[in-house]
């Protein structure tokens, strides 16, 4: 394979915008969109966040499959891929407008909508992901790839956490309602993310190569038994195990934290939008700033070390918060930065790692299954959003959370800050544990090579 150039890595990670805007947009707001804006309760917000990511649970292994065996004259990913990313930009809209119907069916629209976004979002995702192994066969480079990617990953965290409420508070400074702010960002947000996705798929074009006729699979092997089979296979390769239980739990920790947020920053520090925004900015200028000193790490260290280095130092961090207290804005600025440590540096690193599996299931097993393999973060993504937007949910229904309030009592702002720091940091160190366990490192894919 041909040495990838920075062109290349550029062409491939513009992508991790839609990615980012996609994925943070809807993790970040959307439990938030329904509480507040489209006035369901929070312990049904969250069922309806639980319930696309059951139906993902179903729709990965598939997409993960067949993103393995389709074969068509323009390649393999690519025509997926922007089939996928259009359903993608719409997906924001639809479930970022205030429908007005009645309360019953709101819940139902909403977990339709729920669905939809998740089928979108894992039909780009997966071959997306399963196209970075057609550009990058050694440990280090696809490290580098990936850390090109999450360079992008988070610039379109600016858009996707910061963007919404200036957007929302400028709309709504020129005269529309506040549900019509929030659909018009959610519109325009789907445009960044369907129009990013296009160009990797238009540069992309030398390393998805056209299929030959030869290729082609016989009719009738894509059925059910064989997609769950090969699926199975899969989960029982020996560094999967850890690998599944270490991103599952880091994104529980990230769907807590990134969801919860603005709750935090609005009633507890009681910041006003711009300052939230500010914040929010920082996460993104911060994850930046420490993608070549993760990078570094990695390379002095080993990938899964220099990952449970910065979860420690944030388990710490936010314990300590817990422990003293923070107020105002200067309060948020010191809990953006340990928040970045808990959430960024995991998009940087983990893909890298799952695809340090592929090559192990290429050499062991002798098969071809990238997307298959990396359909797993796919699938623990959906899984560790329905988790982490159910225990939020609960949480705030229990503490008395009112969504129609300008402000909330002790009780609710307690769990509020709960749920802001110490409780995602179990999750945090039972993620560490999984990945010090892994035993895929530079060492032994030296000797898999």
């Amino acid at each position: 394979m041909e040495k990838t150039t920075f062109k290349e890595k550029l062409g491939y990670g513009i992508a991790s915008l839609g990615d980012a805007i996609s994925y943070g947009f809807v993790g970040t707001f959307f439990l938030f969109f329904l509480t507040t804006i489209a006035d369901i309760p929070p312990a049904i917000a969250g069922v309806i966040v639980a319930i696309g990511s059951v139906w993902n649970a179903v729709f990965n292994p598939v997409m993960g499959y067949l993103a393995d065996n389709i074969t068509t004259r323009f390649g393999r990913r690519r025509p997926v891929i922007s089939i996928f990313s259009i359903f993608l930009g719409i997906m924001l809209f639809l479930m970022f407008t205030d429908i007005n119907i009645s309360a019953n069916f709101k819940p139902v629209y909403y977990g339709i909508m729920m669905v939809f976004f998740w089928t979108s979002f894992t039909g780009f995702f997966v071959p997306y992901c399963a196209l970075g192994t057609d550009y990058a066969s050694s440990y280090d480079e696809r490290t580098s790839i990936r850390s090109f990617a999450s360079f992008f990953n988070m610039i379109g965290n600016v858009f996707c956490m910061v963007m919404p409420t200036i957007i929302v508070e400028f709309l709504q400074q020129h005269g529309f309602s506040e549900s019509g702010a929030w659909s018009l960002t959610g519109a325009f947000l789907g445009v960044i993310t369907s129009v990013t996705i296009i160009i990797t798929v238009i540069v992309s074009k030398n390393r998805d190569l056209p299929c030959k006729k030869t290729e082609k699979k016989p009719s009738g092997t894509h059925n059910i038994l064989n997609i769950f089979r090969e699926y199975i296979s899969v989960a029982r390769l020996r560094p999967m195990k850890y690998l599944i239980a270490a991103s599952l739990f880091s994104l529980i920790v990230y769907t807590m934290l990134m969801s919860n947020v603005l709750y935090y920053f609005t009633f507890n520090l009681k910041l006003s939008a711009v300052q939230i925004s500010a914040c929010l900015m920082i996460r993104s200028l911060l994850g930046i700033a420490f993608i070549p000193l993760v990078g570094k790490l990695s390379v002095i260290f080993d990938k899964r070390i220099a990952l449970i280095g910065c979860y420690l130092l944030g388990i710490t961090g936010m314990l300590l918060i817990r422990l003293i207290g923070l107020e105002a804005l200067s309060g948020a600025v010191i809990y953006t930065i340990f928040l970045t440590i808990c959430t960024a540096i995991y998009w940087q690193l983990m893909p890298s790692i799952f695809y340090d599996i592929c090559e192990y299931d290429k050499v062991t097993t002798g098969k071809k299954r990238e997307a298959m393999i990396l359909s797993f973060q796919g699938l623990v993504e959906a899984v560790a959003v329905g988790i982490g937007g159910q225990i939020l949910g609960a949480i705030l229904q229990m503490a008395g959370f009112n969504g129609s309030g300008t402000t909330q009592t002790i009780q609710a702002m307690t769990w509020i800050e709960n749920s802001a720091t110490i409780l995602p940091m179990i999750f945090l160190a039972i993620s560490s544990v999984a990945l010090y366990k892994y035993p895929l490192r530079r060492d032994t894919n030296q000797i898999i090579k």
